[in-house]
């Protein structure tokens, strides 16, 4: 018999697994919440430790933009399949497998003899992402609710911001480094491959889960999608190396037509009553559908900032590892109002997303009119304020955008909510990038004027999030009336 548990704030019945333990405490998910961070850990390091890689390496700006590629093309096309394999095989099963391909990844990354070599285990080590990601937040579905639900969501997201605070931090001090004859940035890789082994013997404290009907994997569901999120994956990450030329717009349109078909492919499945990789019942429900926008409109307008923030402040006379310490505060924050959303939710409910978003359009506004009277060496110092804010509104914005793709989600396909969060996550982290790349391209700013250019677009993305925000508090307080 399943089990139904009680509604979020503004939500309807979420039904949980027979046997789920509604009070599961957040330290049992240890061992999973290490994911997320080793993750955006890695992505920040690597991406700090860029400069570096060039020079010891010999690598030309095509082999540095695959470094990254390399890594996040799999991890974005995989992610919904990786969900569904967790829905079907179990999620622990696939979280060990995953993270098992990160650890060997790391290890390959760190005794790579080329930036080739290197390429090849970064395509593996996205894979790993792809394959351990999703069940993260499958896992907390399927096995938790309430209160308890919230926590272990708000921690997902304190391990995300850690990961990629310390990353900056760590990427630029121990590129700085050497050890012996052994370069610093290869200890980048080991503290991963460390992170990634102690993921795998935390894991078993999380209880199992996995869906109780056979799932049944949509070969052809599958391969319509992962054509689609590559091509626009390719689009993406390579069009401004090609100039956003003809490649550009051939690959924008294979993504287009795989996903027309892909969706009529999936109506078919649906209607023939078999399991669809995307079942249309659920994307078709709004609240989903404007969670999924918000996030992507959240994260790229976290990433475009965080894409310029490291720039500028170097440019204005800062260190790497300067930078990369002027984010910790924030991140510090970020941390600590993630672990108390739970509470916070309590009090606030529907409204803890606007809250949220207002804190964080406040500091950004903040950000921009520090810089017209603050810049140079102190300027990391002169943020501080407005950074501590932002870490405090960008917590509030965290785990309720995820709870909101989450709980829409049945919890017979909790793999599901993971694979579409984190595929709207890494889709809308590579778009902002490319955005404010092409601005900074275009204008030809740099330093302050980039710092604001970045802030400026953040700040128009956080305003449209506000208005889904309050759109989404309206139809919870129509339902609950």
């Amino acid at each position: 018999m399943t089990t139904t548990a009680q509604p979020e704030t503004g939500s309807a019945p979420v039904p949980i697994r027979p046997g789920a333990s509604t009070e599961v405490p957040t330290w049992r998910y240890v061992g999973f919440l290490i994911g997320p961070g080793v993750g955006t850990f890695a992505f920040n390091a690597v991406t700090v430790i860029l400069p570096t890689l060039r020079e010891r390496l010999g690598a030309g700006d095509v082999a540095l933009e695959l470094v990254i590629a390399g890594y996040g093309i799999p991890f974005a096309v995989l992610l919904i399949l990786g969900g569904r394999l967790g829905d079907r095989f179990g999620r622990h099963r696939l979280y060990t497998l995953g993270m098992g391909l990160f650890l060997v990844s790391a290890i390959a990354c760190a005794l790579a003899p080329s930036i080739e070599t290197l390429v090849a285990a970064r395509i593996v080590q996205g894979v790993g992402a792809a394959l351990c990601t999703p069940q993260v937040l499958g896992t907390i579905q399927a096995t938790s609710q309430g209160a308890a639900r919230t926590r272990a969501i708000s921690a997902f997201g304190a391990s995300g911001g850690i990961g990629a605070a310390v990353g900056q931090v760590a990427g630029g001090a121990l590129a700085s480094m050497t050890f012996g004859s052994v370069d610093g940035w290869r200890a980048v890789f080991v503290v991963v491959a460390l992170t990634a082994l102690a993921a795998i013997v935390l894991a078993p404290l999380a209880p199992r889960s996995r869906a109780h009907e056979v799932v049944a994997i949509d070969l052809v569901g599958t391969g319509a999608l992962g054509i689609a999120i590559l091509a626009a994956s390719v689009a993406l990450t390579f069009g401004p190396v090609w100039d956003w030329s003809w490649p550009v717009a051939v690959a924008v349109a294979i993504a287009a037509v795989a996903l027309v078909a892909m969706w009529k492919h999936q109506d078919a499945v649906e209607h023939s009553g078999r399991v669809p990789l995307l079942p249309p019942s659920i994307l078709r429900l709004r609240p989903l559908q404007l969670g999924v926008v918000a996030a992507g409109l959240f994260f790229a307008g976290y990433s475009a900032l965080l894409y310029v923030f490291p720039r500028a402040v170097e440019a204005g006379g800062l260190s790497s590892l300067e930078a990369g310490m002027a984010l910790l505060p924030f991140a510090v924050v970020f941390a600590g109002v993630s672990l108390a959303v739970a509470r916070i939710q309590s009090r606030l409910g529907e409204s803890t997303l606007v809250v949220g978003v207002t804190l964080q359009i406040l500091a950004l506004v903040t950000m921009a009119g520090t810089l017209t009277f603050a810049w140079g060496a102190n300027i990391g110092l002169w943020l501080q304020p407005a950074l501590v804010l932002l870490g405090a509104g960008q917590a509030l914005i965290f785990s309720p955008l995820t709870q909101l793709v989450v709980r829409e989600v049945p919890v017979e396909a909790a793999g599901l909510s993971g694979g579409i969060f984190s595929t709207a996550q890494q889709l809308a982290l590579s778009f902002g990038v490319i955005v404010i790349g092409g601005v900074v391209t275009f204008t030809g700013v740099s330093g302050r004027d980039e710092l604001v250019a970045g802030l400026l677009l953040d700040i128009g993305l956080a305003v449209a999030v506000l208005v889904v925000a309050l759109v989404l508090r309206g139809r919870g307080r129509r339902r609950t009336a």
